[in-house]
C-alpha cells in the first residue's frame, strides 16, 4: 500500500510538472509571436512612410504634417509616429507628442515599453535623411494571449483532479505485482515457505520480466546450495571409511602396541595406504566440488594420444578386457588435458568394471564444425530408460545390487532404500562388538534380496568375523578363531603325529 501511495505522489507530481513545462512553453511561444508582430508591423509602417515622402514636403507645416502621419496609423489604435526632417524640424500624428514624451520616461526592454497598464512597441528608422519612429501599442494581443493562458491553466487543473484516481489505479497496477514479490523475497528469507520462486505477473511486462530473472537467480542459487550441501555429504561419506579404520589401528596399538610390537608394523602399513587413500579422495572430492569454474584462455590439445594411452592402462589394470578406438589421426579441441584425462578415465573404469570377462570396449571419437563426439560402449548390464535422468547423480549405479565394488570408496554408490548402513557405521559395529582391531576386508553382498556385511578384522591373537543386516543394522552371527599361537602349536603338533 505504501508503495501505491508513493507512486501516485510520483507520477502526479510529474504530470504536474510536464504540464508546467508545456504552459511555459506556450507563454514564451506567445510572447515571440507578439514581438515578431510587433516588430513587422511597425517596419511596415516606417517602409509606407518613407515611400510616400517627397522632396516637396518638407515645407508642409505642422497640421498638414500630422494629417500625413494620420493616414498610416489605425483610428483605433493608441499608437504614433514622430517624423524629424533633414532641416532638424520633429512633428508627431495625432497626440503623438505627449506619448513619445511619456516612453522617454521609461526603460526600453529591447524595443518593448511597459508604461503604467499597457505595452508598448518602439521602432526607430532613418530613410533618406528622416527619421522616423514608430509606437505600437500591443495591449490587444497581450490581453488575448493572457486569457488563452489562463484558459489553459484551468483546463489543466481539471486534468489534474480528473488523473489522480487513473494514476491510483495505473499505480496500483504496478504496485501490487511487486508487493506480492516483495512478500514472497521476504518468505524466502525468513524460510516461511517451501518454494524457491517469487510471484510471476502476466502484465506489465517489464515487472514480468524482472520476476522471471529473479526466478533463474534463485534456482542458479539453490542449485548452488544444493552441490555445496551434497559436497559436504559425498566428502563425510567418502572419509568415514578411512578414518574409521585408521582410528582402529591407532587405539589398536595404543592398547598392544607394547606387548605385541609385531602388529605396529602391520597397522603402521595400514594406515599409509590408508592416508594415501584419502589423499586420493581429498583430490577427487575437490575435483568433484569444481562447479562452473572460471577457466583462462585454453588452447586447443590433441585428443587421441590421451586415450590412447588411458586405453593402454586400462587394458593392463584389467586383463580382461580389450579396446577398440575409433578415431582420426588427430583431433585437437580447447580443454584441459587433466580434465579430458579425468572424462576418459572415468568411463572407461566403468565400462571395464561393470563388463562381463573378455568384453570389448569400443571407444569413438569424431569431431564435426560444431561439436566433438565421445562415445564409449561397453558389453555390461546397460541403464534402463526409465532411470536415464539418474545418470548423472552422485553414486548411481543401475545394479544396485551390486553397491559397493572393491572396497573403494569413490567407487561406492548410493544402495536401494533397503540399505540403511554404510561400511563406516558396519565398522563401528564391529569395534562395538570386539573393540578396536585391524580391518583385513569388508564386503557388502546380496543374498536373496537380502543386503549382509562381511567384516573380517584381526589382532596379534584372534581373527573375528561378523555379518551384519545392512538394513535392520543387526548383528547376524559372528566367529573368532582362537590364539593364533595355540592354532599353531596345534598344527605343529597335528603334522608330527602324520609323519
Amino acid at each position: 500500500m505504501i508503495l501505491s501511495v508513493k507512486l501516485t505522489q510520483l507520477f502526479l507530481t510529474l504530470f504536474i510538472i510536464i504540464l508546467f513545462l508545456v504552459n511555459l512553453a506556450f507563454a514564451g511561444i506567445s510572447t515571440a509571436f507578439i514581438y515578431n508582430n510587433a516588430h513587422e508591423q511597425a517596419e511596415e509602417v516606417i517602409d509606407t512612410v518613407s515611400d510616400n515622402i517627397s522632396d516637396h514636403d518638407e515645407h508642409k507645416n505642422k497640421n498638414e504634417w500630422k494629417l500625413f502621419l494620420n493616414a498610416y496609423l489605425a483610428r483605433q489604435s493608441n499608437d504614433a509616429i514622430s517624423l524629424k526632417t533633414p532641416k532638424g524640424k520633429t512633428v508627431y500624428s495625432e497626440d503623438g507628442e505627449e506619448l513619445f514624451e511619456k516612453v522617454k520616461n521609461h526603460k526600453n526592454y529591447n524595443n518593448v515599453v511597459f508604461m503604467e497598464n499597457s505595452v508598448y512597441y518602439l521602432r526607430t528608422a532613418a530613410e533618406d535623411g528622416y527619421q522616423i519612429s514608430v509606437i505600437l501599442n500591443v495591449d490587444d494581443l497581450f490581453t488575448l494571449i493572457t486569457h488563452l493562458l489562463l484558459a489553459i491553466i484551468i483546463l489543466n487543473l481539471i486534468a489534474i483532479i480528473c488523473s489522480i484516481p487513473l494514476i491510483k489505479r495505473f499505480s496500483r497496477k504496478w504496485s501490487q505485482p511487486i508487493e506480492k514479490i516483495d512478500q514472497d523475497i521476504e518468505a524466502i528469507e525468513h524460510q516461511t515457505t517451501a518454494k524457491k520462486k517469487v510471484f510471476v505477473p502476466k502484465q506489465p511486462a517489464e515487472i514480468h520480466h524482472l520476476a522471471q530473472s529473479f526466478n533463474k537467480l534463485l534456482e542458479y542459487q539453490d542449485k548452488a546450495i544444493q552441490r555445496e550441501q551434497q559436497f559436504v555429504t559425498d566428502a563425510s561419506h567418502e572419509l568415514k571409511t578411512p578414518l574409521a579404520a585408521i582410528r582402529g589401528n591407532i587405539n589398536l596399538i595404543k592398547r598392544l602396541g607394547k606387548e605385541h610390537p609385531e602388529i605396529i608394523a602391520k597397522s603402521l602399513q595400514y594406515i599409509d595406504s590408508e592416508s594415501s587413500r584419502m589423499e586420493i579422495l581429498f583430490n577427487e572430492l575437490l575435483e568433484l566440488g569444481r562447479a562452473k569454474k572460471q577457466h583462462q584462455s585454453i588452447g586447443p590439445i590433441d585428443l587421441v594420444p590421451i586415450v590412447q594411452k588411458e586405453s593402454e592402462i586400462l587394458e593392463q589394470e584389467y586383463n580382461t578386457c580389450s579396446v577398440y578406438i575409433s578415431s582420426p589421426t588427430k583431433i585437437f579441441y580447447p580443454i584441459e588435458v587433466k580434465d579430458f584425462r579425468l572424462i576418459i578415465h572415468n568411463l572407461l573404469d566403468n565400462a571395464a568394471k561393470y563388463s562381463q570377462n573378455n568384453a570389448k570396449i569400443n571407444i569413438e571419437l569424431q569431431k564435426d564444425h560444431v561439436y566433438l563426439t565421445l562415445r564409449v560402449k561397453d558389453q555390461g548390464i546397460g541403464i534402463r530408460e526409465e532411470n536415464y535422468d539418474k545418470i548423472f547423480d552422485r553414486f548411481y549405479r543401475e545394479d544396485q545390487a551390486q553397491a559397493f565394488t572393491g572396497g573403494q570408496a569413490t567407487e561406492q554408490t548410493q544402495t536401494s532404500n533397503s540399505i540403511s548402513l554404510s561400511q563406516s557405521d558396519a565398522i563401528n559395529k564391529f569395534n562395538e562388538k570386539y573393540g578396536s582391531k585391524s580391518i583385513k576386508g569388508i564386503e557388502l553382498k546380496n543374498k536373496k534380496n537380502e543386503y549382509i556385511y562381511e567384516v573380517e578384522g584381526f589382532d596379534s591373537e584372534k581373527e573375528y568375523k561378523v555379518k551384519i543386516d545392512a538394513k535392520s543394522q543387526k548383528i547376524l552371527r559372528t566367529k573368532t578363531d582362537g590364539d593364533k599361537k595355540d592354532k599353531k602349536r596345534k598344527e605343529g603338533s597335528s603334522r608330527s603325529q602324520r609323519k
